[in-house]
């Protein structure tokens, strides 16, 4: 990391109460990111809160009540006309769910209520309870997420273990199945030929980034590793920039994990790290890029009697200008994503 002034608080994200397209204002510090999204549990239960903008302040997102500890929303992420998709267990299991710019309230992505509640409407890929994780978007129009599949001895079953990655469309049609290894494949993300997936993987034992193709014919056979790898490392949390390039965490045994950012040419990939312990000695990962070049990512987790265990920094894409940008000594914790909730 090359220059790093003092640490600032860049923005304070006040507790809201109100849904999708609600909005109460509070100061923000001139030079925050333009909207984005966090992962907080300040109002007593995990809720995602956008921030409306330099001067703006900061709204509840897709929920119309911070308190209610009976279901967590969570995985947000941003498709291209703005619209959050996230996901949600206040259905009773963690469900994809879209939040509109001017809707009022949160829909799901599955079932009766997509679409309108139409008699079109796509009820038969719910999944038949099978969780949803790590939504992203994938083109325009398209979605790819990781999803535990049904035991195939009993397909009404939920199966304990390893998640696959799925694609569909965000009206909830045309859910395809991507890959269907017995390792855990997650935190996908799509490069900007809509149809190339980066995503991390067990599959080699630590935990790699790999690609596929979503629109070949079998894309499991289509997997690759991304880069060659580093021994003794472990690589996740990918997400994908319009230049091709990937950021993305990596850690090894026994130091927290750090962003790095990879860019390939005719030589290959060369992968450069954006944070470090020096700045960020607890860590940071599941990086985040803005419009404007600037990247997000979770801090953390520090000591939880100094203040919270999580915290969202941001950075130039250089690699300068590290600031915080949530409300510092806070009694509650902010995440980009929180993609591998612990509890």
């Amino acid at each position: 990391m090359r220059s790093l002034p003092r640490m600032a608080l860049a923005l304070t994200l006040p507790v809201l109460a109100g849904a999708c397209g609600g909005e109460r204002r509070e100061e923000a510090t001139a030079g925050a990111p333009d909207a984005f999204v966090v992962v907080s549990n300040r109002g007593g239960a995990w809720r995602l809160y956008e921030t409306a903008g330099a001067g703006g302040g900061a709204r509840l997102v897709g929920s119309p009540r911070a308190d209610d500890a009976s279901y967590a929303d969570g995985q947000p992420a941003r498709l291209p006309d703005g619209t959050i998709v996230f996901t949600s267990d206040r259905g009773g299991r963690a469900a994809l769910y879209l939040c509109d710019r001017g809707r009022e309230e949160a829909r799901p992505v599955f079932g009766a209520a997509a679409a309108g509640g139409g008699a079109d409407a796509p009820a038969g890929d719910a999944g038949s309870g099978s969780p949803d994780s790590d939504p992203a978007p994938c083109g325009a129009d398209r979605i790819v997420f990781a999803r535990i599949a049904p035991a195939e001895s009993d397909p009404g079953a939920v199966a304990d273990g390893a998640r696959d990655l799925f694609l569909v469309r965000r009206d909830g049609s045309g859910l395809r199945r991507l890959t269907g290894d017995p390792a855990d494949d997650g935190a996908p993300c799509a490069l900007s030929d809509g149809h190339s997936i980066v995503f991390a993987s067990a599959r080699q034992g630590e935990r790699r980034l790999f690609r596929l193709d979503a629109d070949a014919p079998d894309p499991e056979r289509t997997v690759t590793p991304l880069f060659n790898a580093v021994t003794g490392t472990s690589d996740d949390a990918p997400a994908c920039l319009a230049d091709g390039s990937i950021l993305f965490a990596r850690s090894a045994p026994g130091a927290p994990s750090q962003v790095f950012q990879a860019r390939f040419t005719d030589r290959g990939p060369a992968a450069r790290q954006l944070s470090d312990t020096a700045t960020l000695p607890y860590g940071a990962g599941e990086p985040v890029p803005l419009g404007d070049g600037r990247i997000l990512m979770t801090a953390g987790p520090g000591p939880a009697n100094g203040g919270p265990r999580f915290a969202v920094y941001g950075i130039s894409g250089g690699g300068y200008n590290l600031a915080r940008v949530t409300r510092e000594r806070a009694g509650y914790e902010d995440l980009t994503r929180r993609l591998r909730p612990s509890r």
